[in-house]
């Protein structure tokens, strides 16, 4: 009998040891996958939060390692049920799914994370495996998800693939909505056993996933703040699941919902203070025009051998170099923008109209940033295709289930889209735009420094 392959470990600031197998570490080590270590998960948090230079390659481990977590928990408070459906085998295929799909969930990012989201090309010139969708894709700009999906689809190519075709189809399943599982993941399990891909699409990309678990904790460690902490230990333990019609699909203990909603309040908190800072939404703006303007030389033709080339260390060497130029300079020199006044505050649209319109009849150069947010998708129309998340409760002795979104006051509250509506000017024109804005809100000059702020936009 041949030796067991020993298993792999990496040391984590956040988790401690991350185990691996050999076929595991053969993904880890490909190209693919090693250029996120020059991409930053937050972009340019780190002018702000200095520590927050951590990178896409920590979160990919760290998800990949909780999912196998999730997925462990869920299967050891549910033994009869599952193992009365899918044998060792089927759901040990389950497990290595699940893992994989988080260590590769966000591997069609750009440099700087989201900000280099609408400079990617046509989706018509990606790679991508048509076949694996359940609908024609529509034209479009490519997301990080397309260039995620297409680079999945590469894994599996060739004599040298690293994932086996269906696998490689099922991993992006749980990562895209819009893939359909391949014929022998719903498969799975005894006949009509319920299919089980609705719930391991929600360990990945659901409500209560890996992905938002690592992210939040990461992000705040490094960030060296706290809004993003949270139980993580409690909030996994709570996890089991339940059968529906529809397959299997995650249920939190009832006695968690507290440890739920301050993952919540995690989401929120941390958007409003470190992903939305409005320190670090104009250097987003000044890197697209440094692009749209020719300063620095980007572009991609939706080759993945092209894509491999789109790391952050290229782009900095080209702002440094360009940093004479305007956008560049700007970012170089870390010279953030002053905020006029956040739009959103204003009470009607009127307003919100009228005071661009003053600036630019005063000829007060400024720029317009626009985010929207959701905290959770649970309960909303967009996400109605998306499977439930039950909470389990026992009353008078009886079990009892319930939906999370009628269970939870908080998530209710947060279940809305949040926006930051801004108008921002270089700090020279800080004085002459915020005389123009107090003139359209007829307030008087000693006011018009906090004009249209608020405490969450801060």
């Amino acid at each position: 009998m041949p030796p067991l392959t020993p298993p792999y470990d990496i040391r984590c600031p956040l988790h401690g040891s991350i185990p691996f197998d050999e076929g595991e570490r053969q993904v880890i080590d490909h190209a693919y996958v090693q250029r996120l270590r020059h991409i930053r998960q937050l972009g340019f948090a780190d002018l702000v939060y200095p520590g927050a230079t951590h990178t896409r390659f920590n979160h990919a481990l760290g998800v990949m390692h909780l999912a196998g977590r999730i997925f462990d928990r869920i299967v050891d408070t549910a033994p009869a049920a599952l193992d009365a459906q899918y044998d060792a085998h089927e759901l040990a295929t389950c497990r290595r799914l699940v893992r994989l799909a988080g260590l590769l969930h966000d591997l069609g990012h750009g440099p700087f994370s989201h900000a280099f989201e609408p400079l990617l090309p046509p989706r018509a010139r990606l790679p991508m495996p048509v076949d694996w969708y359940a609908a024609p894709l529509p034209a479009a700009k490519a997301s990080h998800e397309d260039y995620s999906i297409a680079l999945i689809h590469a894994l599996s190519q060739g004599d040298a693939g690293l994932l086996a075709p269906e696998d490689a189809q099922d991993i992006a399943s749980l990562i895209d909505r819009k893939v359909r599982p391949s014929e022998r993941l719903r498969a799975l399990g005894r006949a009509g056993a319920p299919p089980i891909h609705p719930l391991l699409k929600q360990i990945i990309s659901g409500e209560i996933d890996a992905d938002r678990m690592d992210y939040l904790r990461r992000d705040a460690h490094f960030a060296g703040v706290s809004y993003g902490v949270f139980d993580l230990d409690r909030l996994i333990q709570s996890l089991s699941c339940v059968a529906t019609p529809e397959g299997w699909v995650m249920a939190l203990d009832g006695a968690a919902i507290f440890t739920y909603e301050h993952f919540i309040m995690a989401r929120f908190h941390m958007a409003m203070q470190v992903y939305l800072h409005k320190t670090l939404l104009p250097f987003e703006h000044f890197l697209h025009r440094a692009v749209q303007e020719g300063e620095i030389a980007f572009a991609l033709d939706g080759t993945l051998e092209n894509f491999l080339d789109a790391r952050e260390d290229t782009i900095q060497a080209q702002l440094y170099a360009a940093r004479h130029k305007r956008w560049s300079g700007r970012i170089v020199a870390r010279r953030p923008p002053s905020r006029l006044i956040l739009l959103h505050t204003l009470p009607d649209a009127a307003l919100r109209a009228a005071v661009p319109q003053a600036l630019r009849e005063a000829g007060v150069e400024y720029f317009h940033i626009r985010e929207r947010r959701t905290v959770s998708n649970l309960g909303r129309p967009e996400s109605s295709g998306d499977a439930p998340i039950f909470v389990t409760e026992t009353l008078l002795g009886r079990a009892r289930l319930q939906r999370l979104e009628e269970v939870s006051d908080l998530l209710e509250r947060y279940n809305r889209t949040f926006e930051i509506d801004a108008l921002y000017c270089e700090h020279e024109q800080l004085k002459r735009g915020r005389e123009v804005v107090a003139r359209v809100l007829g307030l008087g000059s000693e006011r018009t420094a906090t004009a249209g702020e608020s405490p969450a936009g801060r």
